[in-house]
């Protein structure tokens, strides 16, 4: 099961964060370690290891860094395929998205993560049935 998803800057701020399990004590400074670990590793390694007692995957697209942290092993490339997948529907969603669009429309961010990752699971894998719900919700 998926424990958390952050979503970072290059400047290590957190943008967006989504806590499935209460095991961590202080979010704020294990998100700062971990955004600082990933901005720091060099492009030639794995985008997957283990930080602390997690499994982390990551993805860094143009100044945001996408992290997944799972208390248990998953399948490593399937949750990169899943943070592509939730890049290009928020790059539909939001006309390519960027870092503002995620600080000044937080909710709708929400909204489309909780469409697709609910209670920490995988769960919609097809980006038209996640924006055509985000579309009539906006509408009622």
């Amino acid at each position: 099961m998926i424990s958390f998803l952050l979503m970072v800057n290059k400047q290590c701020k957190t943008r967006f964060s989504r806590y499935y399990s209460q095991d961590i004590d202080d979010p704020v400074a294990f998100e700062a370690r971990l955004a600082r670990d990933c901005v720091q590793r060099p492009a030639s390694h794995c985008l997957f290891y283990t930080f602390e007692e997690y499994h982390i995957v990551y993805r860094v697209y143009g100044n945001l860094i996408l992290i997944i942290g799972s208390d248990s092993p998953e399948n490593e490339f399937a949750l990169l395929e899943w943070l592509q997948l939730l890049m290009e529907t928020m790059n539909r969603y939001f006309d390519t998205v960027t870092e503002m669009d995620i600080i000044f429309q937080l909710e709708k961010v929400h909204d489309l993560v909780n469409e697709m990752l609910p209670k920490g699971l995988l769960a919609e894998a097809n980006p038209e049935r996640v924006l055509s719900a985000l579309i009539n919700k906006k509408r009622v």
